[in-house]
């Protein structure tokens, strides 16, 4: 069975998955004149026979298999990353002023250092909810 250039083309997209098309083929003459020189006795000509082509198939490269379920926990991982970081950044100093106010012997009598962080948070949240509305009744 012979197997033509277009179901050449057809097979390796179906088995590579891809999306788009194949290019059409590039044609490039097989002989080019060269240079020799003058006392090798080689023939500069190119007219031996007939001019063979050459076909350069283009397919898009696919993901290689077997990434599985190791593959979706990293990724996962990385889409979760920037709210955890944003959240321990916002959490972290508030923490570290608490438990260094605690150090010093600043807090008020009774206060621990979870309703230092809490009130601090709650301050925090507060300056920018009024950032906020201070912003929407301008527009």
């Amino acid at each position: 069975m012979a197997l033509t250039t277009a179901d050449f083309r057809r097979m390796i997209a179906e088995t590579r998955g891809a999306v788009v098309p194949s290019s059409a083929p590039m044609t490039v003459p097989d002989r080019v004149p060269h240079r020799f020189a003058p006392g090798s006795g080689m023939s500069a000509r190119c007219d031996d026979g007939p001019a063979r082509t050459i076909e350069i198939v283009l397919v898009p490269a696919t993901r290689p298999p077997g990434r599985g379920w190791l593959g979706g926990l990293a990724t996962l991982a990385k889409v979760l990353a920037l709210p955890v970081l944003l959240a321990a950044g916002l959490y972290a100093k508030p923490v570290y002023e608490c438990h260094k106010q605690k150090g010093h012997g600043m807090l008020y009598y009774g206060t621990t250092v979870t309703m230092c962080v809490n009130e601090r948070m709650a301050g925090h949240v507060g300056s920018v909810q009024a950032f906020l509305d201070s912003r929407m009744r301008g527009m």
